[in-house]
């Protein structure tokens, strides 16, 4: 299947400015290169595509549909490569380049993103099945226009500066956008194709996205969709870079945010969670009472653990001295099951143990546990038909969290 990296970035550009212009002799003189080179570009960029992107007409050339899907996305990627290009030679305060985007080669960026994801030009050649000379000069050519070192040898591995790596995740963004020109392409022929990597948060893997994923793939079989579990902080990266569409779970306010945007989808609040036979469950139990049982705590920095610590301070007993922090909903349950362990969770992380009689909620409020569920995306986002009914889906269920129950 066509991969965004196997384009000419050239022939990318010189379709875009036809697009722009609507006549190829405008963009002979926009381009500076000749009549000939510039049909040889179009018909092989087509022949990849396996699209007509143009049609020509009495006055001048007109986009086809299929033109328009495929541009709007490659223009994205070009835009983005090029504004990393800048960006990465004013870090290193050198003027900028003159359409960067027109020299460099998608062979320099596949063989600069292996290296940056390796470590070493012998492990990129490896993983692209590359000879080791072809990753060097490719790389060394990359770097020579760029004006900006790469890498540099650190042991047996090359690392790559800060201001290197975003633009590494820039590239990674630019031929995102590229692919899912490609993908927008094979679903005019293949109704429901695309591909969504969706980065899930630990409410949303118990309370949205199963009912989420089962409904759309029963709509839309020939979606293919990867799911990535972590915490914040790890999934955030592949958000930024291109590796993840769309991230559910909770919304944050204590990360730099400048370049997403979040959507609340619905509002969710805790409870204190024990086993049914716990000592506290047919009491209402006192501050005092809930520090002289063991704590399952959320990972570090998380919300719900921030509220946890809030919530312990202000009952004022402090925090009890035994805890377990635990990231995972599935071990947390399961030591509340067997003991007599106590956890912050929402009532949509239990609802099926609490409904068979084997978890139960205590009798008192959390007060300031309320915090939004929703959806974190790339601000420059362009998402493919599929994507977006992807996330109309989200929306539709939950409202049917907010109802109280699980679709």
């Amino acid at each position: 299947m066509l991969q965004g990296h196997d384009l000419n970035l050239r022939h990318l550009f010189a379709a875009i400015t036809i697009a722009r212009l609507g006549n190829m002799s405008r963009a002979v003189e926009s381009i500076h290169i000749s009549q000939p080179a510039l049909t040889h570009a179009i018909g092989k960029l087509e022949t990849q595509l396996g699209e007509k992107i143009f049609e020509r007409r009495n006055h001048g050339v007109e986009t086809t549909r299929a033109g328009k899907l495929f541009l709007a996305h490659a223009q994205d990627g070009l835009e983005r490569l090029a504004a990393a290009a800048q960006q990465l030679r004013q870090s290193g305060k050198m003027k900028p380049l003159a359409a960067p985007e027109l020299h460099i080669t998608s062979t320099q960026l596949r063989a600069f993103l292996a290296v940056l994801r390796t470590g070493g030009y012998t492990s990129a050649a490896k993983a692209l099945m590359f000879s080791q000379p072809s990753i060097y000069r490719a790389v060394r050519e990359l770097q020579a226009f760029l004006g900006v070192a790469l890498f540099e040898a650190s042991g047996k591995l090359m690392r790559a500066t800060e201001p290197v790596q975003q633009f590494g995740a820039q590239v990674q963004l630019a031929l995102a956008s590229i692919q899912s020109g490609i993908d927008e392409l094979t679903a005019l022929h293949e109704p429901g194709f695309g591909r969504i990597q969706v980065g899930s948060l630990p409410l949303a893997r118990s309370a949205l996205l199963p009912g989420l994923l089962a409904n759309f793939s029963s709509i839309y079989p020939k979606v293919s969709i990867t799911v990535a579990e972590g915490q914040y902080s790890e999934l955030i990266g592949g958000l930024r870079n291109g590796t993840i569409d769309m991230m559910f779970g909770a919304l944050r306010a204590d990360f730099d945010l400048q370049d997403l945007e979040q959507h609340t989808l619905f509002i969710d609040e805790l409870c204190v969670v024990c086993r049914t036979g716990h000592p506290l469950v047919k009491a209402v139990p006192s501050p005092s009472a809930l520090a002289n049982y063991p704590w399952i705590v959320a990972a570090e920095h998380s919300p719900t653990q921030a509220i946890w610590t809030t919530f312990m301070k202000k009952s004022g007993v402090g925090l009890p001295p035994q805890q377990v922090q635990c990231g995972s909903i599935l071990l947390a349950r399961e030591l509340i099951r067997n003991g007599d362990w106590l956890a912050l969770m929402s009532p949509h992380q239990f609802q099926l143990e609490e409904e068979y009689g084997i978890l139960a909620r205590l009798d008192m409020k959390v007060h300031g546990s309320s915090r939004p569920i929703g959806v974190t995306l790339r601000k420059s986002w362009r998402p493919t038909s599929v994507q977006k009914n992807f996330l109309s889906m989200a929306e539709e269920m939950a409202q049917s969290l907010s109802a109280g129950h699980l679709p």
